[in-house]
């Protein structure tokens, strides 16, 4: 079987931040970085790569550009979204996450739990060539499992930073991050 590349990218800057808006698109620097994607070396060689995006508008938005450069339609995948917190009062978002990221993931509610191991097993069951437009925390919950990290948040993606995955057999093999020096993993 050959080895399958999986492209996390996180969404651009949002119109809004966390916990003051449901849903929001992307501001003028979230559609300028978007558009920036369009110029990343990492990023030139799509045709072959199936697109897919968290349901989230700000995800939808910072594909677009690409999904036009290569003709290709963006798949949505329920399991990329945002951490889950449709149980949490929108102002209270910001306060609540706090508290999750501080949590050891032994810890963490049972919903958070599933949400971590769901981005797992859909990652590991990939079988063809994927960029994912998603979200900080589910960049963080993927890379925590990689590097069986005690907490959730484990790095600092920027906007539009992406997070390159290595899946050989339905096992994830390895992964690289910013710098792209690829780190082995054994799970």
């Amino acid at each position: 079987m050959t080895e399958i590349k999986i492209i996390f990218v996180r969404h651009g800057e949002a119109a809004s931040a966390y916990g003051d808006h449901e849903d929001p698109g992307l501001s003028k620097k979230g559609l300028s970085q978007s558009n920036d994607l369009l110029r990343n070396n990492k990023l030139q060689n799509l045709e072959q790569y199936t697109f897919i995006s968290s349901p989230k508008l700000r995800a939808i938005e910072t594909a677009e550009p690409l999904a036009r450069k290569f003709n290709k339609e963006i798949l949505i995948d329920d399991i990329f979204i945002e951490i889950p917190s449709k149980d949490i009062q929108i102002n209270k978002k910001q306060q609540w996450l706090k508290q999750i990221v501080d949590t050891k993931i032994k810890d963490l509610p049972e919903n958070v739990k599933l949400w971590v191991n769901n981005i797992l097993k859909r990652t590991s069951g990939i079988r063809e060539h994927s960029i994912i437009f998603t979200h900080f925390m589910v960049m963080n919950a993927l890379l925590g499992q990689l590097t069986k990290s005690e907490k959730l948040l484990c790095f600092y993606p920027d906007y539009t930073s992406i997070l390159e995955i290595d899946v050989k057999e339905g096992k994830i093999k390895s992964f690289s991050k910013k710098n792209g020096k690829k780190t082995y993993i054994n799970l």
